[in-house]
């Protein structure tokens, strides 16, 4: 269980954390892609899990293809679920016991930082910007929505 995340259940937070690998997902007959992201934090450096799936969703798109190891801001919302084997197989019931957990939803304002010589490349996507995508070139330490960040921390450098 995620239980670092369980203060920030109803709550929309910024999050950083490693890109590793895209998934698929199959829910209610509907097939999606997932993002499996790992060492997930809070911008100011606090460890609230080790890895998280999240739905892949228009703000990560925007952006383009993730490789292993980038770095990615986003917002999203925190909220607890049930986990495990819900179906008809009482074996299955019995080696899957379900569980409270807490996931990420509705994951948006998406940044994805990368190193450049002394400068973070950011392409920011969502918020004010019409889901179009930009990019900047900021210093070590910027500043988000009044909060002051230094990058080296995002990367766990």
């Amino acid at each position: 269980m995620r239980t670092e995340l369980q203060p920030l259940e109803g709550q929309k937070s910024r999050f950083v954390a490693t890109f590793e690998r895209y998934g698929i997902y199959r829910s209610r007959g509907i097939v999606g892609r997932s993002i499996l992201l790992r060492n997930l934090k809070t911008v100011k450096g606090r460890a609230l899990a080790d890895h998280i799936w999240i739905n892949y969703t228009a703000g990560f798109d925007a952006i383009g293809e993730f490789a292993r190891g980038d770095v990615v801001q986003f917002t999203a919302g925190v909220r607890s679920y049930f986990k495990g084997y819900f179906g008809q197989r009482i074996e299955d019931r019995l080696a899957r016991k379900s569980s409270l957990d807490y996931r990420l939803t509705f994951p948006r304002n998406v940044v994805k930082i990368s190193g450049q010589s002394g400068y973070k490349t950011m392409h920011l996507v969502g918020g004010k910007m019409n889901h179009k995508s930009i990019m900047l070139s900021v210093p070590q330490s910027y500043s988000w929505f009044g909060e002051v960040f230094d990058t080296e921390e995002s990367h766990g450098q």
